[in-house]
C-alpha cells in the first residue's frame, strides 16, 4: 500500500499556540492557499479560485520548535499524508479541509521589502578575483 503525501506552499493563518494533550506538547498550524493569476488588463494579481486551507498537527519537540519558529504570515511548506475532513454547514452545503498527518513544516525565508517601490540599486562589489594581491600569498584553491 503507497502513501500518499502532499505539499502544500502557503502562508501562516493565525500564531501557532503550544497546547497539550495528555501531557505532550501540541501544536496547530493552518496554512491557506489561493491560487492567483495576473490580469493582463490590469497588470493586478487577483484570486483564481477558492482558497484551500490545510491544517497540520505538530508533536512535543517539533511542536515547540514550530511555535519558537512561526508566526502569522509565516511563508511556509508543509509535507505531510493527506486526509479529507468533511463537514456540513449551518445552510445545508457541505464543505471541507485537508489535514496533514506525519507533516513536517519548512520556513521560506524572504528579503525585507524596501519601503520604496522605487528599485533598490547598489554598485557591484570590488572584484576580488580582478584585484591583484587582494588575497595576499594564499592561493584561493
Amino acid at each position: 500500500m503507497s502513501k500518499a503525501t502532499l505539499t502544500i506552499e502557503g502562508f501562516v493563518a493565525k500564531d501557532p499556540e503550544l497546547g497539550s494533550y495528555e501531557g505532550k506538547p501540541v501544536t496547530n498550524v493552518s496554512v491557506a492557499h489561493t491560487p492567483r493569476r495576473l490580469n493582463k488588463a490590469t497588470n493586478e494579481w487577483e484570486d483564481a479560485g477558492p482558497t484551500l486551507w490545510v491544517q497540520a498537527s505538530f508533536w512535543e519537540r517539533d511542536a515547540e520548535a514550530v511555535v519558537a519558529a512561526v508566526s502569522k504570515g509565516t511563508l511556509v511548506t508543509v509535507t505531510g499524508q493527506p486526509e479529507l475532513h468533511l463537514y456540513q454547514r449551518q445552510d445545508g452545503t457541505t464543505d471541507g479541509s485537508v489535514r496533514l498527518r506525519f507533516a513536517t513544516l519548512g520556513v521560506i525565508p524572504r528579503a525585507a521589502r524596501p519601503q520604496s517601490q522605487e528599485p533598490q540599486w547598489s554598485a557591484p562589489a570590488a572584484d576580488a578575483w580582478a584585484t591583484p594581491g587582494a588575497f595576499g600569498d594564499e592561493n584561493p584553491f
